[in-house]
């Protein structure tokens, strides 16, 4: 009976229950988040929230640190690339002016050079300072701490809202209640939840099964396991996953994808931590955490009768959603090193031309850190094929998804020299895959040139 009170009252709560949203939780202060340097990819990611900061200099100095005087953030960089006084942002209504002071190699916001004595409002984007990399984010809600990834160095995310999310999910698997993460394909679901098992404290292994890539038929089997002489071909006993991860955690991706009658009986599992395997009259025990994923939207399959009310209140009463990677820009430096650790000596060994580093920064990543980890990989192990030290990744080694489109419209009218320039970069821009230094080269004109007369005539990222 009280089991049957508890049902109906998540079933309550799930129905008035309003969508998660990051803009419900806490505000936080402005954030800059130096992402990475495409010089020297060893130095962590530093976020620093700007509570009370008016104004921040960026500037090249050895050792690299950062100062706080009064209302005045000054980051020092060891970036050769920088200039002994860079840029800097002075807080205004509505986010901070950009501004150039001078450099050498100028200032882009968003792959745009600010042009001599140009202010530029940014409520969020891409700061190049040198070849260092910002992120600049002035709506700001969330978690101020970062969690700790598992293996206790660098933090899991840099985005507030998710860790948020990643705060409240972790108290719930401490105290062994069931999960149910959501997220689009690609967005590192197993990932979460390899770390929640890692947080939860359970002494079994992980065990993971995708829904929607096991037959249905099979399914049931792959879980539940069977006994000798269940069916044809049951030549012995099969324990299933189910109690292949005693004392562990089971992650179910793609529950949404789950067959219905498995559903009721998966149901009755998270009910009574019992499990009858195929062709047998008895229960086992068994003490697991279950953590559900899925990309889908299991309150739309509710009202579509494809999916259980009440398992989705079992497990979705309180889901985590990760967010998709456009949405957590911020994280981008801490995921690129990541994935280069997978490379031996990648964080020694390789560098980035800085037009290449700049397409990987700005791309959308429609499909998400999955995209992002195949594009990196794949790019270093091309740019290894060069036989060089070190490995230099550039845009040649990139995939064509990463390169920007031209801009829409015609844009404003051209003097026929203009034109004609314009055309000539278009052409030297395809021809060398977006490298702007190799355009460079090839007209004999500095970078930085290059770069503005972009700028002037409407080609306002590295390629077109």
């Amino acid at each position: 009976m009280a089991a049957q009170e508890d049902d109906r009252e998540a079933l309550d709560t799930l129905k008035t229950a309003p969508a998660a949203s990051g803009r419900d939780s806490p505000k936080l202060p402005p954030m800059l988040v130096r992402l990475v340097c495409a010089e020297d990819l060893r130095p962590p990611p530093e976020r620093h929230w700007l509570d009370g900061v008016d104004e921040v200099r960026i500037l090249r100095g050895r050792p690299a640190a950062v100062r706080r005087e009064g209302k005045t953030l000054t980051l020092t960089l060891e970036d050769a690339y920088a200039s002994g006084r860079h840029a800097l942002l002075r807080r205004a209504e509505g986010g901070f002016l950009v501004s150039d002071e001078g450099s050498t190699n100028g200032t882009l916001v968003d792959g745009r050079p600010l042009a001599e004595g140009e202010q530029r409002l940014v409520r969020s984007g891409l700061l190049e300072v040198g070849h260092t990399f910002f992120h600049l984010r002035t709506e700001v809600h969330g978690a101020r701490e970062a969690p700790a990834a598992e293996d206790g160095g660098e933090p899991l995310t840099l985005n507030p809202e998710f860790s948020l999310g990643l705060a409240s999910a972790g108290r719930l698997v401490r105290r062994a209640h069931d999960l149910l993460i959501t997220g689009p394909s690609g967005a590192g679901k197993e990932v979460v939840a390899r770390w929640l098992h890692a947080l939860s404290g359970r002494s079994g292994p992980l065990v993971a099964v995708n829904c929607a890539a096991v037959p249905e038929h099979l399914l049931e089997d792959e879980l539940f396991g069977h006994v000798k002489g269940a069916f044809s071909g049951a030549m012995s006993d099969r324990q299933g996953l189910l109690r292949a991860a005693h004392q562990g955690t089971l992650l179910l991706d793609e529950i949404g994808d789950m067959p219905a009658p498995l559903q009721a009986k998966l149901l009755r599992v998270i009910e009574d931590r019992r499990v009858r395997p195929v062709g047998s009259e008895h229960e086992v025990q068994v003490d697991l955490l279950v953590i559900a994923a899925t990309h889908r939207d299991l309150r739309t399959l509710v009202a579509e009768g494809r999916f259980r009310e009440d398992l989705l209140a079992r497990l979705g009463l309180l889901p985590l959603d990760i967010p998709a990677l456009s949405d957590r820009r911020e994280d981008l430096g801490l995921l690129l090193r990541r994935m280069l650790r997978d490379v031996p000596g990648g964080l020694e060994r390789v560098r980035f031309e800085l037009d290449a580093l700049r397409m990987l920064l700005m791309h959308d990543w429609p499909l998400n850190v999955r995209e992002l980890r195949r594009a990196v990989l794949a790019s270093v192990d091309l740019a290894r094929a060069d036989d060089a030290e070190p490995i230099v990744v550039g845009p040649r080694h990139l995939p064509m998804a990463v390169f920007p489109r031209p801009s829409p419209g015609p844009g404003p009218a051209l003097t026929p020299a203009d034109a004609e320039l314009r055309e000539r970069l278009v052409t030297l821009l395809a021809e060398h895959r977006g490298n702007v230094a190799a355009v460079a080269r090839a007209m004999g004109k500095p970078r930085t040139q290059v770069q503005r007369l972009m700028a002037r005539l409407g080609l306002q990222r590295t390629g077109v």
